[in-house]
């Protein structure tokens, strides 16, 4: 993203169309485009000033002041959907997107995932030695009775 053009220059292009240039001439004169010239003076015409406007900034979440009744749901169900939760919202008169929910929930730092109630699975290690780089002279890898997706190998000829 750019960044706006200085005051400075803003006001010298500003002073040169008030001395009688023409856009264009200043145009050229600056290297800017004619339209950049025109608001410009459009600006300084409607304002008075030629400072640019907010550029960037913060933007507040929507449902920052219901930030205590989102909290109050999310630790009354905590593993309910955003779907869900956008429904119950909606029952408090909240009109908000799923996507505005899941991005309020980031910051507020509430983590919104589903809880995994199967236990893990604990896989074995495969290989009972250290695994080395492929050398010149080193063997190879994988060995062929650790893997059993592997084929046996071919019967010899």
């Amino acid at each position: 993203m750019g960044k706006p053009y200085s005051n400075d220059l803003r006001e010298r292009v500003v002073a040169a169309i008030d001395t009688g240039h023409t856009r264009e001439e200043v145009a050229e004169r600056y290297n800017l485009a004619l339209s950049t010239v025109g608001r410009f003076i459009r600006r300084k015409r409607e304002t008075g000033s030629v400072e640019p406007g907010k550029f960037g900034g913060h933007k507040t979440f929507t449902l920052a002041p219901h930030a205590d009744l989102v909290r109050a749901l999310v630790a009354e169900q905590p593993d309910s959907t955003l779907a869900e939760l956008k429904a119950r919202l909606a029952k408090k008169k909240v009109k908000v997107s799923k996507s505005a929910i899941s991005r309020f929930l980031h910051h507020l730092n509430l983590t919104f995932k589903k809880r995994a109630y199967t236990p893990r699975s604990k896989i074995g290690k495969t290989s009972s030695r250290l695994v080395r780089p492929c050398g010149k002279h080193s063997q190879p890898l994988i060995r062929n009775d650790l893997s059993s997706l592997m084929r046996p190998a071919p019967p010899p000829r």
